[in-house]
């Protein structure tokens, strides 16, 4: 029995050693950049770097990709950013572009198309991979709010789908131990680790992956078709309804908050290749396609009709915020998009055009 004890402290004992090293390890190196470390959203700053892209091959083979002293992609300010005329643009992985080279991403050239139209306007990308309204929120609060850009664009819709989390997000974001349950409580401790924070990272990670939203280059004439019943389609549409009530209430704490630090916001719905038509690239009907990985089994058709859920609940702010409808207003056409959702150099230029043609005589109008 004395050998058995032994054995299992040494152990136990091994394993407290290898999470320490892991701690300490992570504390000084997170492969994951964008942590939410102890509570705080962590933007890293002052990157360079170049990806050797081998596995979308609608991209580039070299991606150049920065990030400035803000944490942001795109130029420094040339002076405070409460005074220049700025816009921030915020967003998941569909504005930070991560697999586009800076120049190409679409914030990039939208700034682009419109310097000569409206000169002095310095434009940054403020885009993190995987946020949700939850993240943009931290965003507003910890860094928007701090340099009170004259505007922000927010391009949501697409990561909130089925996502309900505000508890950990708040918990996060009050940087104490929560203790209304004790899933809360061991979530809220484990947050305060550099451990814990990084096992959430790779969770929300395994989550996009389930929803079809990881990148990964689509095939669209390999698809394989997926017909669904009346049935399944309804209770998907009819699940949405409790997501949606408090994605509305999200939406309405950002505008609060830009408004409260004189920020002025513009809210874009989110194009995608989810819906029932015909690519016009490929002339395939992509409506009954499957959307590869997702959990449970959803089509084109399915998702678009669930997406435009989201994308409903942001044009109802019309009355409270400037909305471009980039939704309707971005082509079908998979030579814009590598996915469902992500898009082609093609596709960057295209929204650039697209936002420079609804922004520019706005922004004349506004100032």
């Amino acid at each position: 029995m004395k050998l058995i004890l032994k054995k299992c402290f040494s152990i136990l004992f091994g394993l407290l050693v290898g999470l320490i090293i892991c701690e300490i390890v992570l504390h000084f190196y997170n492969p994951l950049p964008f942590a939410i470390s102890k509570g705080k959203l962590v933007l890293p700053a002052n990157q360079e770097m170049v990806f050797k892209n081998t596995w979308i091959k609608k991209l580039d083979s070299n991606i150049y990709y920065s990030r400035n002293s803000l944490g942001f992609r795109g130029p420094e300010p040339t002076d405070s950013v409460n005074k220049l005329f700025s816009l921030i643009c915020i967003g998941g992985s569909t504005t930070e572009c991560r697999f586009i080279s800076d120049s190409l991403t679409w914030p990039y050239q939208l700034s682009a198309k419109i310097k000569d139209s409206l000169p002095g306007i310095w434009l940054n990308n403020a885009g993190v991979d995987g946020h949700s309204t939850f993240g943009h929120l931290l965003l507003l609060k910890e860094y928007i709010t701090r340099l009170q850009p004259k505007y922000v664009t927010l391009l949501i819709s697409v990561n909130d789908i089925e996502n309900n989390k505000p508890q950990q997000y708040d918990v996060m974001n009050e940087k104490k131990i929560n203790y209304l349950s004790a899933k809360s409580f061991f979530k809220s401790l484990l947050n305060k680790t550099e451990l814990g924070s990084t096992f959430f990272q790779l969770y929300a990670i395994k989550g996009a992956y389930r929803k079809g939203l990881i990148h990964k280059e689509v095939d669209f004439t390999a698809l394989k078709d997926t017909a669904l019943t009346e049935a399944y389609k309804s209770d998907f549409i009819k699940r949405q309804a409790a997501y949606l009530v408090q994605y509305k209430q999200r939406i309405s704490d950002m505008i609060a908050i830009c408004k409260a630090n004189n920020v002025t916001p513009i809210l874009l719905t989110q194009p995608s290749l989810f819906g029932n038509f015909t690519d016009s690239a490929t002339m395939i009907n992509i409506g009954n396609k499957m959307i590869p990985g997702t959990t449970p089994v959803c089509n084109a058709a399915l998702m678009g009709n669930v997406l435009e859920l989201y994308n409903d609940v942001v044009r109802s702010f019309g009355n409270q915020a400037k909305v471009v409808d980039l939704a309707t207003l971005m082509p079908k056409n998979s030579n814009y998009y590598y996915d469902f959702i992500h898009y082609t150099n093609a596709g960057c230029g295209k929204i650039g055009t697209i936002l420079s043609k609804e922004l520019v005589p706005w922004f004349k109008m506004n100032n």
